[in-house]
């Protein structure tokens, strides 16, 4: 990290917690709009291996998601960060959804009900 990041952004604890304040609501509204539902949001702090300080080295933001009857997961470093937290939030939500969206589905197993999964509302 630089002294520039830390200028701007603050300490990576800072910035992580006002990254979560922003993403949480981000994550909970698009996720019940589209009928999933948000298991956890954690922050990830990566130390430099045998640094007695334990300086952090990267931070990493992990949603777990069940959506369509599958859970899925989604980790993505937020530092050392491009923008504000919560520009990074805001980033972070539209790029899971995205994904959620847009990943390959398995085939249909004949004789299931198409009831089981809701369609997607656009």
């Amino acid at each position: 990290m630089t002294g520039g990041e830390q200028a701007r952004h603050g300490s990576p604890q800072r910035y992580a917690e006002a990254f979560l304040r922003a993403a949480r609501p981000a994550l909970e509204t698009f996720l019940v709009c589209r009928g999933a539902r948000l298991e956890s949001l954690d922050i990830e702090y990566l130390t430099e291996d045998g640094d007695e300080e334990n300086a952090v080295r990267a931070v990493c933001a992990v949603a777990a998601v069940t959506f369509r009857g599958r859970r899925f997961s989604y980790r993505r470093g937020i530092w050392p960060p491009a923008h504000p937290a919560p520009t990074t939030a805001a980033i972070y939500a539209t790029v899971l959804e995205e994904r959620l969206l847009t990943r390959p589905r398995p085939p249909r197993v004949s004789g299931t009900d198409a009831a089981i999964e809701p369609p997607v509302a656009l």
